[in-house]
């Protein structure tokens, strides 16, 4: 790495996106798209029906539920160190999802991952794993540089704005991180072979998560998790809760 992990937070902070390259080793990278594989093909049925596999993508959801691997895939040093110089020493995991570029499908509309824009903070980072080269023609992820910043509407008309994109091309094993509120988007891919990549979707803990891993992680999948990875998946960030009814039970007596 030429370039410290403090340099690509700041970049981030500031253009909305960085790059890292060698995350993950070709080992690493194969075992994680045989993984991913795995699961897109036990969802060959469902996918289609959920709209989780469609023209433009193939998505897989809640991955530390469907597969071992993906428990412990995030606990990778240069991931979090990264991440908690951005989000906090307590950030969590938002999401954990597998997507994949159609092979000969279309193009995914810019949007951000976030509910809104929130100018000059960073509250979410997609910190997302290419499983395989990242190339204009296979379509690779595109982003609008700095517009983290802006304003953003679902109903924004974004066509003009794909003037200013910029094609993230990067090799298989790299960390594409930015912004959960850069405008963004997947490309079209024009090849024949699939464009995998998985998403961790990193959060501050005190922030609404995409999905709630304690209620969606059946419970003999969370006995076979490490309290570090309990911690990382946000078993420890709830929120208080008020108990009512044995305030009431004490006051009958």
């Amino acid at each position: 790495m030429s370039r410290s992990l403090a340099d690509h937070a700041e970049e981030l902070r500031t253009r909305g996106y960085t790059i890292v390259e060698g995350v993950l080793s070709s080992a690493q990278v194969a075992e994680a798209a045989t993984a991913l594989d795995e699961l897109f093909e036990r969802e060959k049925d469902l996918g289609p029906q959920r709209g989780w596999h469609n023209d433009v993508y193939k998505v897989c959801y809640m991955l530390p539920q469907k597969h071992a691997l993906f428990r412990h895939f995030c606990l990778n040093p240069i991931l979090l160190t990264l991440m908690r110089i951005l989000l906090g020493e307590r950030c969590i995991l938002a999401s954990l999802n597998g997507l994949s570029m159609t092979p000969g499908g279309q193009t995914q509309k810019l949007h951000i991952d976030q509910n809104e824009t929130v100018p000059g903070a960073v509250l979410y980072v997609n910190a997302l794993h290419t499983l395989d080269e990242f190339t204009k023609e296979n379509g690779c992820t595109r982003v609008i540089p700095f517009s983290q910043d802006r304003q953003y509407s679902s109903k924004l008309d974004m066509d003009p704005y794909e003037a200013e994109a910029v094609y993230l091309e990067a090799p298989a094993g790299s960390l594409i991180a930015y912004n959960g509120g850069l405008w963004h988007a997947g490309s079209r891919n024009k090849t024949d072979k699939p464009r995998r990549a998985i998403h961790p979707f990193f959060s501050r803990s005190w922030v609404r998560s995409q999905w709630d891993y304690p209620k969606s992680i059946s419970p003999d999948v969370a006995a076979t998790m490490s309290e570090e990875e309990k911690r990382l998946f946000g078993f420890y960030a709830q929120p208080g809760w008020y108990d009512w009814r044995t305030d009431e039970e004490k006051r009958a007596r």
